[in-house]
């Protein structure tokens, strides 16, 4: 495997999800002919319409563009949920979270039982990570999880109880449990964090097929950018210029 690079991975930035599609393809009768590699890269709060590539006459995402322009860039789609905890319920299980009890965003069981939801995904549900595991698949979860765990709710199931045989979460109060950030860790540099431990897990892969969720944050409120960034964004108005250095 050829070595790889954190900046140049950082560049390789993008959305999105084919959950329903590989479990259903894995739990066919029929054994798939090839493990394909898989890194999942779902950026918390982005919207549709932030990238370039949709739109934004503001600020360019080069290298999101260009992941469009060589892949496959959705211009009709249906989003299950635009919010955190469900929406990644849903491309966890590939069914709509409300399934699952979960319609919004996880936070101190009072609130969570006021919304009428659970703490935390049942373990029981179905899992990507699970099926890829069984699949024979090396699988790892780093960046924010937001399924269960943090504030008050301290019992919830690890990520190896949904099929991750690694797992490093944000040290957000919100967060899941089991091994998170270093809370001293600058927020500008939790993204190269969790893609340093990405990139040290693809190489202990060691040939075997891999799936990673490599969720960052950085678009999520408070928009903190990397200060050596910021002077590239001076003429954009005020309101706009920290997130679009963090874009």
């Amino acid at each position: 495997m050829r070595a790889i690079n954190r900046r140049a991975f950082l560049r390789l930035a993008s959305v999105g999800a084919t959950s329903l599609t590989i479990l259903r393809r894995l739990g066919a009768s029929e054994a798939p002919r090839s493990h394909p590699n898989v890194i999942f890269i779902y950026s918390d709060d982005m919207g549709f319409g932030d990238p370039s590539c949709y739109g934004n006459k503001e600020v360019l995402t080069w290298n999101i563009d260009r992941l469009a322009h060589d892949g496959t860039r959705f211009t009709e789609f249906h989003v299950a949920s635009p919010i955190c905890s469900p929406s990644r319920v849903a491309v966890t299980t590939g069914m709509y979270p409300a399934r699952w009890q979960i319609n919004d965003f996880l936070h101190e069981r009072k609130a969570n039982h006021e919304h009428e939801q659970m703490d935390w995904l049942d373990p029981k549900a179905p899992s990507l990570a699970r099926t890829l595991k069984t699949a024979g698949y090396a699988t790892a979860h780093f960046g924010k999880w937001h399924m269960g765990g943090g504030r008050d709710v301290k019992d919830a199931p690890l990520p190896s109880a949904y099929g991750f045989d690694e797992s490093l979460v944000s040290s957000h109060p919100l967060e899941g449990m089991g091994p998170a950030l270093d809370p001293k860790v600058p927020r500008h540099e939790t993204t190269a964090a969790f893609v340093d431990r990405t990139t040290d897990f693809i190489r202990r892969a060691n040939g075997r097929p891999f799936y990673v969720n490599l969720w960052p944050m950085d678009v999520h409120t408070p928009h903190v950018p990397d200060p050596e960034r910021l002077p590239q964004f001076d003429n954009v108005p005020k309101g706009h210029r920290n997130f679009d250095a963090v874009l």
